[in-house]
């Protein structure tokens, strides 16, 4: 190591590239130790041997380094200032320069991964190369996948040269056939900012799904203006990764967790240019390198240079900083996501699974949503838990990543989890104070948007979820009416005035309204008769309901739709019967609101209620409910309380400012019709094909299919483990989002054809419950052991 003394005639200007300073090592230990965790692993780093690389290699800062930069090499110059936290593995791959010696240089790494089992491998590669070696030398070393550079483009100035010039389509279907890696260095002057760069990655990754893409140096944002101005170009690919090596400010890292979060980001050094003293700045649209030599340090009243390794490091921890990544979090970034993108070492398995039996021994039912009990998937086997979800995607505990084509947040997330427009809106409300003594203006900004998209309506109320938006709309209906009965059609919550249908009942009242099961236990027996059902479609029924009760009802609560249309008439003999006598027409629009129009399904059928109820999609998966109604309807909520703090934080009406204007802006409904129906036909293909005795309903926003089989429930139990394996939460429903693309469907199709024909071949030899691995799914609502 040389210390200050060794040079002390001019010290700063004297220093040269791979000179480690006491002061260096000190740094590190005092400011990034401490967040540095025991076990890293470099994802992007060079093992080399100098007379491989050919002549430009000499002329350059890189000529110190050390020789052979092999792994014993690599340890010994980083621990100089890393000390016990230098990395015990790595990502490596040869010096792509021009003159390289390739064959050698993949044969020196492939020695070096053969001694050492910490070790992965890319191998470098040209366009110009044969295919069938390149797969060759990758299944003969173990390479883990290759790595391209823009000196193999066959053009003067590489800089700007496109993708495809040095990375051609045969490496993405090699790569994608073999689920390999491809490391690409993004050039020409703006990087991932550059129009044509986003649409190449765009298409290839969603072209060649299985290839896993990594972009150095966070898609070589040595720019950070160019990380926030391009990297929203890749939301949704879920096949794209990043490293960190030699970026030197923050922002570019801090914009890729908030964009893809941690398991989409790996630590990376760059050894030997880690090793270089200096580091890279953004100037204006580009960047500049600042070394011991382009700089007059001796005018730099507070600082030095220091070793690039150490300012890359700085800046990951100031990112993670500035995101909140918990401790957790930082080792996803330093060796987690890396072992899990190379397949290494023992993956975890069951986190979720183990923490859901603690959970039961804790909170009784398990979860605090029936609707999401592992048990009504796959007991014993469903994930339960999740750590990240973006778009239509899910991680779990596990760092597991999931397409989710089920219950997509129970109907919550319309527009796909995490939308960046609604979480945008609610960080800041969150950073500039949530709840005060004060009232938020957006809540009022919220209901004036609400009255301009239902004419029909002109006052609102909030609450924050759907269940108790439905109490405070039957309390309304009831101080409006001086009634206290109620005729119900559809799920309508857990609240006392809803499960009031089934007290004192001989039967399950509410079998037919989605949930079956439904105990009242613990409801006041004196709201016995209180609440009729009626069944969707069925205008006699509810006929019967105004002849036959005892006193005068005081609103119809209902679903206008949730899995079929209504029948020619049906919302409109409801409509008719509540004015004849003098009931409130409620519309539960809490599942099915925005999904089949703009505002509302009412909307769309043309029958205007009293009072219409909002909640899930209404602020995308932030808590938040609206009961929106014709203003005689709406005062009579002043003669009765109804009152709450909560209901007056930010976050609900912010999500759903957001939310609403998202979607007034862009066509969600259509989009969502039109991935739905392609879901639809893919069900019924396949399971033509196979013979399957499937019928396929519902609305394409929220569709499912039915096995027609008496081990139906076996068979929807199977379905899921194996679409788990193919990496699908999946289930006999799904309900669209905004985030769902073509090529997500396509990914399901492909999964979904081995496990339709593992389902006919199970029902055709009667061993289907042998098959799961696992319990079958539960049916209904129950205790649980």
């Amino acid at each position: 190591m040389t210390t200050l003394t060794e040079s002390k005639s001019d010290e700063r200007a004297a220093l040269r590239h791979f000179d480690v300073l006491e002061q260096d090592a000190e740094f590190f230990d005092r400011h990034l130790r401490s967040f540095v965790p025991p076990g890293a692993f470099d994802a992007h780093g060079h093992l080399y041997a100098s007379s491989h690389i050919g002549p430009t290699y000499q002329s350059s800062h890189l000529a110190l380094a050390p020789d052979p930069g092999d792994w014993e090499a690599y340890r010994k110059q980083i621990s100089g200032w890393m000390g016990d936290r230098t990395p015990i593995g790595g990502l490596f791959f040869p010096f792509p320069r021009v003159d390289v010696n390739m064959p050698e240089a993949n044969r020196f790494l492939a020695d070096q991964l053969a001694k050492h089992d910490c070790l992965r491998g890319l191998m470098l590669v040209r366009p110009s190369d044969d295919p069938a070696e390149v797969e060759r030398q990758i299944l003969v070393h173990g390479f883990s996948g290759i790595k391209v550079y823009l000196v193999y483009a066959s053009r003067k100035d590489p800089y700007n040269a496109e993708i495809e010039e040095f990375l051609p389509d045969w490496m993405w279907e090699l790569c994608n056939r073999r689920s390999l890696a491809i490391m690409l260095h993004i050039v020409k002057p703006r990087a991932i900012a550059d129009a044509a760069n986003q649409q190449y990655l765009r298409d290839h990754c969603r072209r060649y799904p299985n290839a896993r893409l990594v972009l150095a140096h966070c898609a070589r944002s040595f720019n950070a203006g160019h990380a926030l101005e391009g990297l929203h170009a890749l939301r949704g690919l879920d096949n794209v990764f990043f490293d960190t090596s030699a970026i030197c400010e923050p922002q570019s890292i801090q914009e890729i967790l908030r964009m893809f979060g941690p398991t989409r980001l790996m630590f990376g050094l760059d050894f030997p240019v880690s090793e270089l003293r200096g580091r890279a700045v953004s100037v204006a649209d580009g960047f500049l390198w600042l070394d011991p030599n382009n700089v007059d340090w001796k005018t730099a009243r507070f600082g030095t240079h220091t070793v690039l390794g150490i300012e890359n490091i700085l800046a990951v921890k100031q990112a993670c900083r500035f995101q909140n990544m918990t401790d957790s979090d930082v080792e996803q970034i330093f060796f987690r996501t890396a072992h899990q993108l190379l397949r290494m070492g023992p993956q975890s398995l069951g986190s979720g699974q183990e923490l859901y039996r603690h959970a039961k021994k804790l909170i009784p039912g398990g979860t605090q949503l029936f609707s999401k009990r592992p048990e009504i998937f796959a007991p014993e086997q469903w994930p339960a838990y999740y750590r990240e979800a973006r778009g239509c995607t899910i991680v779990d505990m596990d760092g597991k990543h999931y397409v989710d084509m089920s219950f997509t947040g129970i109907g919550s997330c319309l527009l796909g989890y995490a939308d960046p427009d609604v979480t945008a809106a609610v960080v800041r409300r969150v950073e500039m104070g949530s709840m005060c003594t004060l009232n938020v203006p957006e809540e009022v900004e919220v209901a004036r948007l609400l009255v301009q998209l239902h004419p029909w309506a002109q006052n609102v109320r909030f609450t924050r979820a759907g269940g108790e938006s439905l109490v405070v709309a039957v309390r309304i209906a009831r101080a409006a009416t001086g009634w206290q009965h109620v005729a119900i059609c559809g799920y309508h919550g857990w609240h006392d005035w809803y499960l009031a249908t089934n007290v004192g009942a001989a039967d399950d009242r509410l079998a037919g309204h989605l949930l079956q099961g439904l105990d009242p236990a613990g409801v006041p027996s004196a709201l016995a008769g209180t609440t009729m059902p009626f069944h969707y479609n069925r205008l006699d029924e509810l006929d019967a309901i105004f002849r036959q009760s005892p006193e005068p009802v005081a609103a119809v609560v209902m679903e206008p739709t949730r899995f079929e249309d209504p029948q020619p008439g049906f919302l409109e003999g409801v409509r008719q019967l509540c004015d004849q006598h003098g009931a409130k027409l409620i519309f539960d629009e809490v599942s099915i609101g925005w999904k089949l129009a703009l505002g509302g399904a009412h909307l769309k059928y043309g029958v205007a209620p009293d009072i219409a109820v909002f909640a899930k999609s209404t602020s995308n998966g932030h808590p938040m409910g609206a009961i929106i109604g014709n203003e005689e309807t709406m005062q009579a909520a002043q003669k009765s309380f109804i009152s709450s703090a909560y209901w007056t934080e930010g976050v609900g009406p912010a999500a759903a400012l957001a939310t609403i204007t998202k979607m007034m802006r862009v066509d969600v409904v259509g989009h969502v019709a039109r991935i739905g129906q392609s879901i639809k036909d893919t069900w019924a293909a396949l399971g033509a094909r196979y013979g399957l005795p499937l019928r396929v309903s519902g609305h394409n926003v929220n569709c499912g299919f039915a096995l027609d089989h008496p081990q139906a429930l076996a068979l929807e139990t199977l379905f899921t483990v194996r679409m788990l394996k193919a990496g699908f939460l999946a289930m006999p429903r799904v309900q669209v989002t905004f985030a769902h693309q073509p090529e997500h469907v396509a990914a399901y199709a492909r999964s979904l054809e081995p496990v339709f024909a593992e389902l006919a071949e199970a029902i055709a030899k009667g061993d289907t419950t042998e098959r799961i691995g696992g319990p079958v799914k539960h049916s209904s609502f129950a205790r649980l052991a």
